[in-house]
């Protein structure tokens, strides 16, 4: 798997609503080869782009995210918040976003956020869309979680397709937990990170991306420390730092 140097946030999220179709459409328009975004589910089991377990934040509408069927869901605005040029932007199910990352020719990095008490069912909900309605003109999807239980599903349902372990500070006990689950993998809170832990993590055999990078600088001093990908809200700020633009 070749992983591009800069993968979008969210889609692009400081540009438009995080998570939504524009915001994929944006992070093609602005020049990105990949994006990241977060998977969860309904109340009915359908698997949605979307991060916050609560919906009040980009819907205005105060209730979780895994206590919504999809019905309910579709019709909220997940838009206005950001600007009212994206009024009316809904939140897309996982097929519908297969779709326009087919379109768009996108490669993914998505990341499984489970309701508590709902990581297996999640894992089982994204491994079994990818498996069937994955594109087959992109290039192979990266799985990621902070919960080692959604990782554990993904690798026994589907080994072939690469996961990575997300961390905020990259733990003592790392490589145990990253070697136990056969990770691609480690994805940091960047301002948690430094050039001793990446080496650490490239000298071990591991691919290293580092969350979420907005400051042209620390951009900089990450790609110096041997950073493979760099996740972030603001592509052009840092393609132009990186001189990726």
């Amino acid at each position: 798997m070749e992983l591009p140097k800069i993968i979008g946030h969210r889609g692009a999220a400081a540009h438009a609503p995080e998570n939504t179709l524009a915001s994929l459409r944006k992070a093609a328009a602005l020049g990105v080869a990949w994006v990241e975004f977060d998977v969860m589910l309904t109340q009915d089991r359908v698997p949605v782009m979307h991060h916050d377990y609560d919906l009040t934040r980009t819907t205005g509408f105060a209730q979780a995210v895994a206590q919504t069927p999809y019905h309910h869901l579709s019709a909220l605005d997940a838009g206005r918040w950001f600007h009212g040029d994206f009024e009316g932007e809904a939140i897309p199910t996982l097929g519908q976003v297969f779709l326009l990352l087919a379109e768009l020719g996108l490669g993914a990095n998505l990341e499984i956020k489970p309701a508590p008490g709902r990581e297996r069912e999640t894992a089982e909900a994204v491994v079994v869309e990818l498996k069937g309605h994955w594109p087959a003109q992109l290039p192979p999807p990266l799985i990621s979680s902070f919960r080692e239980p959604c990782l554990e599903v993904a690798q026994a349902l589907a080994p072939e397709i690469a996961r990575g372990h997300l961390f905020e500070a990259v733990p003592a006990d790392w490589q145990e937990r990253v070697s136990r689950l056969d990770c691609y993998s480690v994805h940091a809170r960047e301002d948690l990170l430094d050039g001793e832990t990446v080496a650490e993590l490239r000298n071990a055999g591991y691919r290293t991306l580092a969350y979420t990078v907005n400051d042209p600088a620390r951009a900089v001093l990450l790609d110096g420390w041997g950073i493979d990908a760099i996740i972030t809200d603001d592509i052009p700020a840092i393609a132009k730092a990186l001189s990726c633009g």
